[in-house]
């Protein structure tokens, strides 16, 4: 497979400066960029059809104060599965980064870490690997450890309450009743022994 990427980001500079610092610093090529999921789907939908698949798309997480890069994620890992993707983002918050894999992303970068830190990514998930920056390692594994007492829908539900979203808004996300969810907040509470909304975004979340 040939090293080739693709490149999402709602800040033009911010998409075109790093594509062409990867270009001049590496043997990767880029075959594509654009602002929105909305293009990026039809971009791969026609780079499928000509055989011409990048090998890896590099994905901002926040597309104009919308957090929509997550199911973009998880639509393009649905779509593409042999398709590697990173996660390239302004968010240092482990929940976040843990978010991003499990929504299919093989790899994640700040967009404050060198810039080293992308290509070393980039040559890892390429390799088949799973790629997290050093300095989010053991942040990581701190929210790992903090969540194993909770079931898979609790973990959900906490995913969500960490994007900042209102119960009303993960009832229709996860296509629950209100009571359900309101149950699982508290599950949540007394499990971890944070009872309070914003400190749990303030711990683990952007």
């Amino acid at each position: 497979m040939q090293k080739t990427f693709y490149i999402v980001d709602d800040h033009e500079m911010m998409r075109l400066g790093t594509a062409t610092y990867i270009t001049a610093h590496s043997d990767w090529s880029c075959i594509g960029n654009s602002a929105d999921g909305v293009t990026t789907l039809a971009d791969l939908n026609l780079l499928d059809s000509t055989g011409k698949l990048p090998a890896v798309v590099i994905c901002d997480l926040n597309f104009d104060g919308d957090d929509s890069g997550f199911d973009l994620v998880k639509r393009i890992h649905e779509l593409y599965p042999r398709l590697w993707i990173i996660g390239y983002s302004m968010y240092l918050a482990p929940g976040i980064v843990q978010n991003t894999i499990r929504s299919g992303a093989s790899g994640y970068v700040s967009k404050s870490a060198p810039s080293e830190d992308l290509l070393r990514c980039m040559e890892h998930v390429f390799a088949g690997k799973i790629f997290v920056q050093d300095e989010l390692q053991e942040k990581l594994e701190q929210y790992n450890n903090f969540v194993d007492a909770l079931t898979r829908r609790e973990k959900e539900v906490l995913e969500l309450i960490l994007r900042q979203m209102s119960n009303d808004q993960i009832a229709e996300a996860l296509d629950l009743r209100q009571r359900v969810v309101a149950n699982y907040v508290s599950s949540i509470y007394e499990k971890t022994g944070i009872n309070d909304r914003a400190e749990l975004v303030k711990r683990f979340g952007p």
